[in-house]
């Protein structure tokens, strides 16, 4: 087995670098691998480093608050000066918390059985009354 090569960046450093599709992200460094050690029909390549990136998210599409990247070692381009947060993002998306509440309890009547529900019975119960003919 190859001597593993060492490890450039560390887990917790914030970091520019330039994806696959040439796009420029700045990110934070989450977990190091190496290429293809999860996987067990091809070998580990000790000489290829791998890093997750976590990027926040400002469009609002994922309420986790960032994107994943996996990237190469020589796709970092620099080490940022100031760290990056990350938070989970509450928008137009994502509902507060109490309207998840509404949400949930629905708008059932004290019987359990919403009017939508009656209406469609009764039109299930017509259907076969008209088959059974």
């Amino acid at each position: 087995m190859p001597k593993p090569k060492k490890f450039k960046y560390p887990i917790g450093d914030s970091v520019k670098f330039r994806f696959y599709d040439g796009s420029v992200h700045h990110g934070k460094i989450e977990s190091q691998k190496y290429r293809n050690e999860d996987v067990d029909y091809l070998p580990t390549e000790y000489n290829q480093p791998m890093y997750t990136c976590h990027v926040p998210d400002s469009s609002g599409n994922y309420s986790r608050g960032y994107m994943i990247y996996t990237v190469t070692e020589n796709m970092i381009k620099t080490v940022l000066d100031s760290p990056i947060t990350i938070k989970a993002i509450k928008g137009k998306h994502y509902p507060d918390e109490e309207t998840v509440k509404k949400l949930k309890k629905g708008p059932y009547t004290k019987g359990g059985q919403n009017a939508h529900v009656d209406e469609l019975s009764a039109a299930i119960a017509k259907q076969k009354e008209f088959l059974n003919r």
